[in-house]
């Protein structure tokens, strides 16, 4: 086996993929931005084409109105092609009130009719890797944050919690098995045949369990299969169990010689108020879908000059 820290990592981390340079993630980013653009745009920018004589061309600076990190600039620069562009700080920065960002520069009418758009998509990036980076602060390396599938843009989400040095956890359907509770369901709660099916599937099998005696249960199946085979990466989601249940738990797979052979994440009902708590339980991830899905936006604007 894996040491658990690089099976954490190779389990629920995928930001080498989030890049401009990979020809999926930039296709979604481009699709993303120009169908945000075009529900903004619609027709045309009305106020611009009225008062703006075609082909002026004018600077601009995109300015920081608080402080937190930086996170879109690689993504800004791609959707931008056709603007000149410097950014004067890169993702992970740390970024001050009133600090200016970037420069830009090129046609006045482009440059106005995207700022909306352009800046939606700096400040909930980095409202996002502010918020994560905040939270990893608070727990000090105890647990890895992870985001889940709560999002709404996708894999901007999820490149935005990368960069604040959160996890991406899978990001699609088709990057690694959880198991859940419907899953389960419609299985008939039966483990062993449910991670016999799974292992053939991925290299990642995750359970989600609901209580103590799902997890020893979940736990005893996939010991079995490790000895069996050994070719697969598994984990339980702890879903909505109170850091109290989690300790026991954790307990007892440690009694019953379970716990090197399952990574632990704890999920559901996780908040910036309770997080702490759950850090010090002894799991590997804490995935919540607040990170993503009610970040505050890092205000921002965009000035002529």
């Amino acid at each position: 086996m894996l040491p658990r820290q690089k099976s954490v990592l190779e389990f629920w981390d995928r930001s080498g993929k989030l890049i401009m340079n990979n020809k999926e993630y930039r296709d979604f980013t481009h699709e993303l931005f120009l169908l945000l653009l075009k529900s903004d745009i619609k027709n045309g920018d009305l106020t611009s084409d009225a008062i703006i004589k075609n082909g002026k061309s004018i600077s601009a600076v995109i300015v920081a109105k608080e402080e937190g990190i930086l996170a879109g600039s690689e993504e800004f620069k791609s959707l931008n092609s056709g603007l000149k562009l410097k950014f004067l700080k890169k993702d992970g920065d740390r970024i001050k009130n009133k600090e200016i960002i970037a420069e830009i520069s090129g046609n006045a009418i482009k440059i106005l009719e995207r700022e909306r758009t352009n800046l939606n998509l700096l400040q909930r990036m980095s409202g996002i890797a502010t918020l994560v980076d905040s939270l990893n602060k608070k727990i000090r390396s105890k647990v890895k944050i992870a985001a889940t599938r709560k999002t709404l843009w996708g894999l901007l989400d999820k490149k935005a919690v990368s960069i604040g040095h959160g996890l991406t956890h899978r990001l699609s359907l088709s990057d690694c098995i959880i198991i859940k509770d419907n899953h389960l369901k419609i299985a008939g709660y039966d483990f062993d045949k449910a991670i016999s099916s799974a292992r053939m599937k991925s290299r990642y099998v995750e359970i989600e369990v609901e209580s103590e005696g799902q997890a020893l249960k979940a736990a005893a199946a996939i010991k079995d299969a490790t000895n069996k085979h050994n070719k697969n990466l598994f984990a339980l989601m702890l879903d909505k169990i109170s850091p109290d249940g989690i300790i026991r738990i954790i307990s007892e797979l440690k009694r019953k010689d379970l716990y090197d052979y399952v990574l632990l994440e704890a999920s559901g009902n996780i908040n910036s108020k309770n997080i702490m708590e759950y850090a010090n339980c002894g799991v590997d991830v804490i995935s919540a879908g607040f990170i993503t899905n009610s970040a505050k936006v890092l205000d921002m604007s965009q000035e002529i000059i």
